[in-house]
């Protein structure tokens, strides 16, 4: 649960941060090499499935980090748990000062955060944050506020009707929050029996095709009675949509994605998509290292929010979201075009 110190948090959609400014991609790896005299952090994603991550994330830490002045090095887990407790001994045993992790499983990552605090480094949880850790700060979205107006547009869009939910990795404190805020919109809908849900299904790794298997699963137990469909995120959507075009239901049936990404741009042009969450991957990059720098420095961080993740209050820094649509794409390739991109 998160508790909210600033009286103005203001946070919605003020998406002009600067994030347009140089996004050319610096090396992957990042340096290789430690200086002495310089702030070591090292950025953990979770894998490059997701555009988002090496198209976005990445390059905004890693053009910020080298603006301050600090030493870096990026990896990908590969969705491996395996393989990021891997990394995360390596980054130790290399020296990092700080270590930004964007967790392949939050419920596991426990061990991770405790291993580091033991060599006496500063874990950012980054999109996802561990439960019960003791994590220095948190960079993410407020995933409830994201799915609060995500369903609020899917009811005010279909107020009655056969729902389904096609949520994401439930291994993932975001998966969990997003369910929480569809749920804080539906429960008044759902006791009146205006709504009812037919399915609803964690889909591991955000599965494209888990997702089209739950879909197609659902629309033939119920008579392809559905109206609406709340998925985790653009993956997920994507084999909802295939469901849907399999029973000519596409463009029909109200979909959400969640990351805006450019082939779900192109689905919200043809109207086979509805809405898809954007979240500012640039200003979470950039403020992700900016932290870290602080914390290599033992500077205060200056964050008024935070998140009770059951062990503590965690400094967080809540990065800016908004639904993309039909109605607002040309817009945000004017606002954003690191991202957004115009034409039809």
């Amino acid at each position: 649960m998160y508790k909210n110190t600033n009286a103005a948090t203001g946070l919605r959609n003020k998406l002009l941060r600067g994030c347009a400014l140089g996004l050319a991609m610096i090396a992957l790896g990042g340096t290789g090499a430690w200086a002495k005299d310089k702030v070591k952090v090292g950025l953990i994603l979770p894998s490059y499935d997701q555009l988002r991550w090496q198209n976005g994330d990445q390059p905004c830490f890693e053009r910020e980090a080298a603006r301050l002045g600090m030493e870096f090095s990026t990896v990908a887990s590969q969705m491996s748990e395996t393989v990021q407790a891997s990394q995360v001994e390596n980054m130790l045993t290399q020296g990092v000062d700080v270590l930004v992790i964007r967790p392949v499983n939050a419920a596991a990552s426990q061990a991770l955060v405790r291993k580091a605090n033991k060599a006496n480094v500063p874990v950012v949880a980054y999109d996802s944050l561990p439960m019960n850790a003791d994590v220095a700060a948190f960079v993410a979205r407020d995933a409830v506020a994201m799915s609060i107006e995500i369903a609020e547009a899917a009811v005010k869009a279909h107020p009655k009707g056969n729902y389904i939910l096609a949520l994401g990795d439930e291994g993932t404190n975001v998966a969990q929050e997003e369910k929480a805020g569809y749920y804080k919109v539906l429960k008044p809908y759902l006791d009146r029996g205006d709504i009812k849900i037919v399915s609803e299904q964690f889909n591991k790794n955000w599965s494209t095709e888990s997702g089209r298997a739950q879909v197609e699963n659902a629309l033939t137990k119920n008579n392809n009675d559905v109206v609406a469909v709340l998925a985790g995120n653009d993956g997920v959507a994507y084999g909802v949509v295939q469901a849907l075009q399999g029973q000519g239901l596409a463009g029909k049936v109200w979909v959400n994605g969640v990351d805006a990404e450019p082939r779900a741009q192109a689905l919200i042009k043809q109207s086979l998509l509805t809405i898809s969450n954007f979240t500012d991957y640039c200003q979470s990059g950039t403020q992700a290292a900016i932290i870290a720098q602080k914390l290599g420095k033992g500077e205060p961080l200056g964050l008024s929010t935070t998140f009770n993740n059951g062990m503590k209050d965690v400094p967080w820094f809540q990065v800016d979201h908004l639904n993309a649509s039909k109605d607002n794409l040309d817009e945000l390739a004017t606002r954003l075009p690191w991202w957004f991109k115009k034409g039809s």
